[in-house]
């Protein structure tokens, strides 16, 4: 197949996969899309899953089966593996021979004895920061040939974005939800103490600075025992 006649193809495979991974309707369902095209879109994938990174922790989210899962924990466990070697290291990890495998000397019969041959790893990043690791593996050696690189390094970066997105809304909702709970709570204690707001913002930082709790954490508890005062 010749270049030209590959990058169309290539082009049309990723808008329609850059559709699906960008028109979820919430953060869980863009995730599963994301392993989803990754699956129908990177030659030789049999299983794919994600590792996010948040707050300084590595995690699996909506791998393809609980094979992946399975998998990921080993890499966890062992502190090595493609997956954490793309966030941490590089953009992408290959290997097609795991049992040959000397990178990850723990990590590698592990995943042999499960039946892994054959990993590709790609880093997930938008605007300089790191979001985690799109994860593909394979029961067969030289699964991942140069057309899944050529084809799974674009599409990391589509789903990055879509990644990058869906996380901002996520942030933006939970920022509104906080404020109507702290707003509500403020009114209840305006209320109860006749202070005014200001008073009853400060009230809550007490509290939650005596309670070690987050300011929302306390809010809600101030809204939940009003409520029930009433029912």
């Amino acid at each position: 197949m010749t270049e030209s006649q590959t990058r169309p193809d290539l082009a049309a495979l990723l808008a329609d996969a850059a559709m699906s991974m960008g028109g979820e309707p919430n953060h869980d369902a863009t995730l599963e899309a994301i392993v989803r095209e990754a699956q129908k879109s990177i030659p030789g994938t049999d299983e794919a899953g994600l590792s996010l990174l948040s707050n300084g922790r590595i995690t699996t989210a909506a791998p393809s089966s609980d094979f992946v899962e399975h998998i990921d924990q080993f890499q966890y466990q062992f502190g090595e593996g493609p997956c954490l070697d793309a966030i941490l290291e590089a953009d992408t990890f290959r290997t097609n021979n795991m049992a040959a495998e000397s990178r990850w000397p723990r990590f590698s019969p592990a995943a042999v004895r499960e039946g892994v041959q054959s990993m590709l790893a790609f880093r997930l990043h938008s605007d300089g920061q790191i979001l985690g690791a799109l994860n593909l593996y394979s029961r067969h050696r030289d699964a991942f040939d140069d057309e899944a690189i050529y084809t799974g390094q674009p599409f990391a970066a589509h789903a990055s974005i879509a990644l990058s997105h869906s996380r901002e809304k996520v942030q933006l909702l939970e920022a509104l939800d906080n404020r109507d709970v702290i707003g509500m709570a403020k009114g209840i204690l305006m209320e109860r103490f006749k202070i005014d707001d200001e008073r009853a913002f400060s009230l809550l930082v007490t509290l939650s600075q005596r309670s070690q709790e987050k300011l929302r954490t306390v809010a809600s508890n101030v809204v939940a025992e009003a409520r029930s005062a009433v029912t």
